[in-house]
């Protein structure tokens, strides 16, 4: 791999984890942030923190090797945080996409039965979860063990294992991409169509005054805003686009290895298709956090904070400020006229 794709890979890595800092940083201490939405955030952005910290930058620096330089104990750390944060990550863009669904079609039951408890209880559920399907490997039955795999530069388990033990990475595959790939597009397919039925109902804002020829005024219902679906549908190329875009030619390579002999696909491409893993944890984040109209508002009040420079002449916030300014202007100036005096 060439110096520029390192540096590139590296200032990536970087970026991805400050952007998800930032927003555990933006929910956490704040307690109107912490909606239930935001918490299933803060549990994607922790999940894709780690995989900044523990997973990319050794992979980085196995492709620029193209070796394992850290010893087999740290390989198989590794190689089971590999596939624990990408399940993990996988199954809470799944559950953002289906909390959205039921916040949409039912938003007071949502409000009423989903709250911080039960967000708690279904993060420690994945973790707990992508744990124990990630811990496989660990116990090297039959081969199945984490170690330096040169065909994809990385430590994982083999994926040209044959007979049933084929079967755990199909699964883990499904786990990770497939079955994700599918609750997004039906989550958010039934999100759009619950958003532009709600949007058809008569309500105070959804009001258009008409005047007919008569001269009398009669009210309709607007039943197309094409801002509105415009907006849905940006919203649902994003998302979806973004998690294709990002795990779906990984998982396609390893497919294609599993069934092909070492050194199948060229370097470039190799460099590419780990281009796009690393882009997924910066790429989730800005996308959520643009999407979120709280956080996109905090984010850009904090913007708007560090550039505008703070007047000298600010006028006073409060009555014991005004006074105390009003006191040392008029000290200041009895003090000018007696010097002069």
């Amino acid at each position: 791999m060439s110096i520029v794709a390192v540096v590139l890979l590296s200032v990536l890595d970087v970026f991805a984890a400050l952007t998800n800092t930032a927003i555990l940083c933006l929910v956490l201490p704040r307690t109107c942030m912490r909606t239930v939405s935001n918490l299933f955030l803060v549990g994607l952005s922790l999940t894709q923190f780690l995989m900044t910290v523990l997973v990319i930058p050794f992979s980085i620096v196995t492709l620029s090797q193209q070796s394992w330089q850290f010893g087999e104990g740290f390989c198989q750390f590794q190689g089971f945080f590999t596939i624990f944060l990408s399940i993990s990550s996988a199954t809470f863009i799944s559950v953002i996409a289906v909390d959205r669904y039921f916040s949409l079609a039912n938003p007071m039951s949502h409000t009423a039965r989903v709250t911080s408890t039960h967000v708690l209880f279904t993060s420690i559920f994945n973790w707990f979860r992508a744990a124990f399907w990630a811990a496989f490997p660990l116990f090297g039955i039959d081969g199945l063990k984490y170690k330096f795999v040169p065909s994809i530069n990385g430590c994982r388990f083999r994926l040209d294992l044959k007979g049933s033990y084929s079967i755990y990475y199909y699964f883990i595959a499904m786990e990770s991409f497939l079955l994700t790939s599918f609750t997004l597009c039906i989550m958010y397919f039934k999100s759009f169509q619950t958003a532009r039925n709600s949007a058809r109902q008569v309500r105070p804002g959804n009001i258009q005054i008409q005047v007919l020829q008569n001269g009398e005024f009669t009210s309709v219902a607007q039943t197309k805003n094409s801002f509105q679906s415009l907006k849905a549908n940006v919203t649902l190329a994003l998302i979806i686009g973004s998690f294709l875009l990002t795990r779906g030619p990984l998982a396609i390579f390893n497919i294609v290895t599993s069934f092909t002999s070492e050194g199948y696909f060229s370097a470039g491409t190799e460099t590419t298709v780990y281009f796009m893993v690393f882009l997924g944890p910066l790429l989730d984040s800005l996308v959520y956090v643009l999407l979120n109209r709280k956080l996109r508002k905090e984010v850009f009040l904090i913007l708007r904070k560090c550039v505008k420079k703070r007047s000298v002449e600010e006028e006073p916030k409060d009555i014991v400020d005004y006074l105390r300014t009003l006191t040392d202007n008029y000290v200041s100036t009895r003090n000018s006229s007696t010097e002069i005096s």
